[in-house]
């Protein structure tokens, strides 16, 4: 018989910035909360804290799987937000009137998803999720593995957060279907993609596309070397089906040649 001992940690928030650390076994909790195999309780102390993703390499397998599971389940598309609510509403995210959602397998990580994430409004509560793309053949991804290197990789500003939630779920998992939930769910909250031109140029082909567009305020798109006719006429093709969503285009970057198929193909160049 298996005998999983129970992870204890105490978690602190730099606003909804989520950093952890160990309970060392001789510390008392005053008022835990229990998630899983994890209990754990939110502390004012700072000390000895570290940033949650860091913090993966130093729990094993076990452990590791479970601390995303439950960092994942902060966020109200999580099949599990609820039941982590109820455990510990603390701990669940909830900032900012609008949410920013960069989406993508990120496989690998690469200056121009760098360059769409610092063009983001800085203002704006931004959430990085990694998940299996829904137009491609399923892939294995290693949960833990794949945030470790993500973590290392991104260089996040304020109000940008990099959000595990669909990284366990080994499925297809279009936009559209947890977006409409969260729209149900979140009727105030200001809803938006943010997307580099080639995604913007192929949205009408995404599941559900007119359920989707509708769904959303805002796109925020990043250029990737389209021309002003160009971009002028899939804003027009997009608004002909969402005639109320806003289309904001953030400008041009360095990087937009880079591709995430060319590093793979040409991992040595």
């Amino acid at each position: 018989m298996n005998w999983i001992r129970d992870l204890r940690l105490f978690f602190y928030f730099k606003g909804q910035l989520l950093k952890v650390r160990r309970a060392q076994d001789s510390e008392p909790f005053t008022n835990p909360c229990r998630f899983g195999n994890i209990e754990f309780e939110i502390t004012p102390s700072q000390d000895y804290v570290m940033i949650w993703t860091t913090f993966l390499a130093d729990l094993t397998p076990e452990e590791a799987r479970d601390l995303v599971e439950l960092v994942g389940a902060r966020y109200p598309f999580s099949a599990r937000y609820e039941e982590l609510k109820s455990a510990c509403p603390n701990i669940v995210f909830k900032d900012g009137d609008e949410w920013i959602f960069f989406g993508g397998s990120f496989n690998p990580w690469h200056p121009g998803h760098q360059a769409c994430l610092n063009l983001a409004p800085k203002e704006v509560t931004t959430f990085v999720i990694p998940d299996r793309s829904p137009h491609k053949d399923l892939r294995d991804i290693e949960p833990v593995s794949t945030l470790l290197h993500l973590s290392s990789k991104i260089r996040f500003k304020k109000n940008q957060y990099l959000v595990p939630t669909f990284l366990l779920t080994p499925k297809k998992n279009p936009t559209v279907e947890w977006m409409e939930k969260l729209r149900s769910d979140l009727p105030e909250k200001k809803l938006a993609l943010l997307v580099g031109f080639d995604s913007f140029q192929n949205i009408l082909s995404w599941t559900r596309a007119p359920d989707l567009l509708n769904v959303l305020t805002t796109l925020y798109v990043v250029s990737r070397m389209e021309t002003d006719l160009v971009r002028k006429t899939i804003a027009a093709s997009v608004k002909n089906v969402a005639p109320k969503i806003e289309i904001v285009f953030l400008g041009h970057h360095d990087f937009e040649t880079i591709s995430s198929t060319e590093i793979r193909n040409n991992p040595n160049k």
